[in-house]
This record gives C-alpha cells, sequence and structure tokens, in this order.
C-alpha cells in the first residue's frame, strides 16, 4: 500500500528538480542570447511604434481628403442640373443616408427632385391582395405572372411621364382666323403615382422644404435616378430591371447607381449592377459604382449631366470603371 508519507517525498521531489532546472537555467544560458531575445523585443516594439505614427498620419491625411471632397461637392455640382426635373427611386433596404445626400446633391446642382421615391417590400406580390391591387392599379389582370405585372406598373409610369399635354378646342380664334386651343396637363401621372403610395408599393420622403411633388413631374420627361445595392430587400432585387429598362425603353435619360457595402459576404464593387442589369441595358445608361462615397455622390450628379450629351459611362472603383468622375465639360 502507497502511504502517505510516500505521496509527500514525491512531491517534494517534484518541486525540488524544478527548483534545481530553475537555478541551473538560469546560471548557465549564455549571456549573449539573453541580450539577442532583448534586442528582437525592442526591434519589434520600436516597428510596431513606427506602423503605429503611420497609421496615425495616414488617417489624418484620410481625413483631410474626406474634408475636401465634402467642402468642393457644392463647387463640382453648381448649375449642372439647372430646372432638370429628376425622378429618384431607391430600393428599400439600401443606406438611407447616402440616398439622401445623392437628393440633397442634386437639388444643389438645381434639379427638381421631388424627394426619394422608395420601393417597398410591397412589390414581391407574395400575397393575392397584393397582386389584385397592382392590377388594378395597372388595368392588368391579377392572375398575370408578377414579371408582366412589374413590366405593366413600370411602362405605365413611364408613359404617363412622358405623356404629353392635352390640347383641346377653346372655340374662339387668333387674328388668322385659326381654332385656338388650350393646354392641360395629363392626370393619369397622379392616378398611377398616387395610387401605388396608397397601396404601400411606394413611399415617398420629401427632403428639406422640397416646394415640388411627383405630380409636377407629369409629362415632363424627368431624368431617372435608380439606387440600389447589397442590401436592397430581397423582395425588390429582381424588379430592379424593370425600374430600369422602362424608362431606358421610353427615351427617359438614366442613372443608376450602386451604395456599395464593405463586407466579407458582400459583392464586389458594382457586381450588384452587373448581376441585376444586362450588357445591353447598361450600355444606354450612366452607371457609378460608389454612391456609398462622398466623391460616389458627386459622381451620381455629374453623370445625370453626362447622359443629356449622351455620355454613358461607368464611374468609381469597381472593375470596368471608366474613371472616378465623367469628363469634365463646361457647367
Amino acid at each position: 500500500m502507497i502511504s502517505f508519507r510516500f505521496h509527500v517525498v514525491s512531491i517534494t521531489a517534484v518541486f525540488l528538480a524544478i527548483a534545481i532546472g530553475i537555478v541551473v537555467g538560469t546560471t548557465y544560458v549564455d549571456t549573449a542570447v539573453v541580450d539577442q531575445l532583448q534586442n528582437r523585443i525592442r526591434t519589434v516594439s520600436d516597428n510596431l511604434d513606427a506602423r503605429k505614427e503611420d497609421n496615425d498620419r495616414l488617417e489624418n491625411d484620410l481625413g483631410s481628403a474626406r474634408a475636401y471632397i465634402d467642402s468642393s461637392a457644392l463647387f463640382a455640382v453648381t448649375d449642372r442640373l439647372t430646372d432638370v426635373p429628376v425622378l429618384l427611386v431607391a430600393t428599400r433596404g439600401i443606406d438611407e443616408g447616402a440616398v439622401e445626400q445623392v437628393a440633397l446633391l442634386s437639388r444643389q446642382a438645381g434639379a427638381t427632385v421631388p424627394g426619394v421615391v422608395w420601393l417597398e417590400a410591397k412589390w414581391g406580390l407574395e400575397g393575392e391582395d397584393d397582386r389584385a391591387a397592382l392590377a388594378e392599379i395597372v388595368d392588368a389582370q391579377p392572375d398575370e405572372a408578377v414579371e408582366d405585372l412589374w413590366s405593366s406598373a413600370w411602362e405605365a409610369v413611364v408613359n404617363e411621364l412622358t405623356a404629353q399635354p392635352a390640347t383641346s378646342p377653346t372655340g374662339g380664334s387668333d387674328p388668322d382666323g385659326l381654332t385656338t386651343t388650350t393646354t392641360a396637363p395629363p392626370d393619369r401621372v397622379r392616378e398611377v403615382l398616387a395610387s401605388l403610395e396608397a397601396g404601400g408599393f411606394l413611399s415617398v420622403d420629401s427632403i428639406d422644404d422640397a416646394s415640388s411633388t411627383l405630380v409636377d413631374l407629369a409629362g415632363v420627361s424627368p431624368r431617372v435616378l435608380v439606387l440600389t445595392g447589397a442590401r436592397a430587400q430581397a423582395e425588390l432585387v429582381p424588379m430592379v430591371r424593370f425600374v430600369v429598362s422602362a424608362p431606358v425603353q421610353g427615351g427617359l435619360l438614366t442613372v443608376v447607381a450602386d451604395v456599395h457595402v464593405e463586407a466579407p459576404e458582400a459583392l464586389g464593387r458594382g457586381e450588384v449592377l452587373v448581376e441585376a442589369l444586362d450588357q445591353e441595358l447598361r450600355d444606354a445608361i450612366g452607371l457609378v459604382d460608389d454612391a456609398d462615397r462622398p466623391e460616389g455622390q458627386v459622381a451620381v450628379v455629374l453623370a445625370l449631366d453626362a447622359v443629356a450629351a449622351g455620355v454613358f459611362g461607368h464611374y468609381g472603383y469597381g472593375d470596368g470603371a471608366d474613371g472616378v468622375l465623367p469628363r469634365w465639360t463646361p457647367p
């Protein structure tokens, strides 16, 4: 039988061995080795301090560059969109702050922007009531395919945005004896957009003291700006190509921008636009892949200006971009 005394002796022997090892190690380890280790530790520490100083300097430089971009934004966009009507459409789920900044810059450039028109999840048409409501608004059948209903809805909106004012005879005549006419704005635009908003398919956020509303875009062929991104609600992603293709087919100048998200699982910059739109459609519009950044928000406004001259480029930092901004032209 193992006695208690045996345990005490064994434990004492273990601690004695450890103590002897420490004494021997500290006595016989070469001083040069210790000095070398200490030198390496100092070198690593010095390198870390230098890296921290470099990072701090780069952070300050980046902050200065951002401040310059923010301060120069108004100089870049001033008078670029004077009295130009713009329909700004955004997919719910993307960064609202970036969208609002684009809207503000567009208005500061002189554009008439009634507000941000948000596409809501109801466009997913998951319930029969939603399908029936949209079908009634666009004079379609509820049993039509979802994509057909989307197509009908955006074609209806575009048709009304581009509708010519109605004319009717007044019963009078001019000095040459010809019958005079009066013009009236098209009413159908108000019905569709107002109905889509009332039905929960759209919501409108006014910007500051906006003096215009969506009905003011009736029949004026506004330029169309569509903002989307990786964070767009899943129900809306398949519909983006209809929101873009309808204005293009209707002859409206169009720009589409990616409010990008930097995340490990996110698509690359601009890839959201590539997945949503085919090459032919991308060639017919202005593209911006960095609307999440101040310089990209400026690029959006300049792209809205450039498309009026027939320039349909890709701007930003993603693959295939033509440059950060459109080529400069006088305002």
